[in-house]
């Protein structure tokens, strides 16, 4: 039996903040969650917080194709952002990509 995946890419980025620094990413990220979420190819961006470990942030987006997501890095990256999201978190972050199965 052959299975095929969909061409959705969901993305998950998880970040760990400086202690002390969880205000000013939560400003800077729903400042520019509008921007993300109309993205090119973006179906789904959301930016969740596991309540029993508040410096843990966790970026779930789901993207139209992998093309649409690597497009949208690639502009944040040419316009700055990710130099600037970086210099909140405590290291670097964890990405995974996943993609659903097709049936």
């Amino acid at each position: 039996m052959t299975h095929t995946l969909d061409s959705q890419l969901i993305m998950l980025a998880r970040m760990v903040l400086k202690p002390g620094k969880r205000d000013a990413f939560l400003a800077y990220t729903v400042e520019n969650l509008a921007i993300s979420r109309s993205a090119a190819g973006n179906i789904a961006f959301d930016i969740l917080i596991d309540e029993s470990r508040p410096d843990e942030v966790t970026f779930y987006e789901v993207w139209e194709t992998v093309e649409a997501q690597q497009a949208y890095m690639a502009w944040r990256i040419e316009r700055g952002d990710l130099t600037t999201l970086m210099s909140y978190l405590a290291g670097q972050p964890s990405f995974t990509a996943l993609r659903r199965i097709a049936g």
